[in-house]
């Protein structure tokens, strides 16, 4: 992986992401829904990625052309797929930067009750994974049951935390899972803005 592999990679994800706002821009029904230009740039380069494009590529039988992986060579996607795990550190690294800390008793009268929701918000995610799989996936489709705790990876934590918990998926057997906490991630985005919006 090479520093102009890197700047390219960096190049053609700012350029999805200019074309994911324009596309926002020149359709109203996206702005009205309050999609972020992220999510659509984001589903335009899995079509033009060898998740679609290449697949009905190989599909026509066409495998031997350039595009049989899609529009992006494969040093792209491998920088890809490193940044989210490094982004998510520059997330939390700035959540405080030029904000005072209040005391003990301040915070809490400001955070407790987003703390008890997320709690309730989280426990019942792990809850409803885990008894799904373990009374229905698992027995009746043979699902991993580590899928139990996708719904709270996906949901409550977001691409970050998907991304994050890649190398412990991979260490646990479960190398799925990161691939089906983004995509939880993602339908959790789009549902709970267009159902928010609602």
């Amino acid at each position: 992986m090479t520093s102009d592999m890197v700047a390219a990679s960096f190049l053609i994800l700012g350029l999805i992401l200019l074309i994911g706002k324009w596309i926002r821009v020149i359709t109203p029904p996206l702005q009205k829904l309050f999609l972020p230009s992220s999510i659509i740039g984001g589903f335009l380069a899995l079509f033009l990625g060898s998740e679609v494009l290449g697949n009905l590529i190989q599909w026509l039988g066409w495998e031997n052309t350039f595009l049989a992986n899609g529009i992006f060579p494969n040093e792209i996607l491998m920088v890809w797929g490193v940044l989210p795990g490094i982004f998510i550190n520059i997330i939390f690294a700035s959540l405080f930067l030029g904000k005072k800390l209040p005391n003990i008793k301040e915070l809490w009268r400001i955070a407790g009750p987003q703390i008890a929701h997320g709690q309730t918000i989280a426990w019942g995610q792990y809850v409803l994974g885990l008894l799904l799989t373990l009374l229905i996936l698992t027995p009746f489709f043979d699902i991993e049951p580590m899928a139990g705790a996708l719904i709270e990876i996906g949901f409550e934590g977001g691409h970050g935390t998907a991304a994050g918990m890649a190398g412990t998926f991979e260490e646990l057997g479960f190398p799925g899972g990161t691939d089906l906490a983004l995509g939880l991630a993602t339908i959790g985005i789009i549902f709970g803005v267009v159902l928010g919006i609602i």
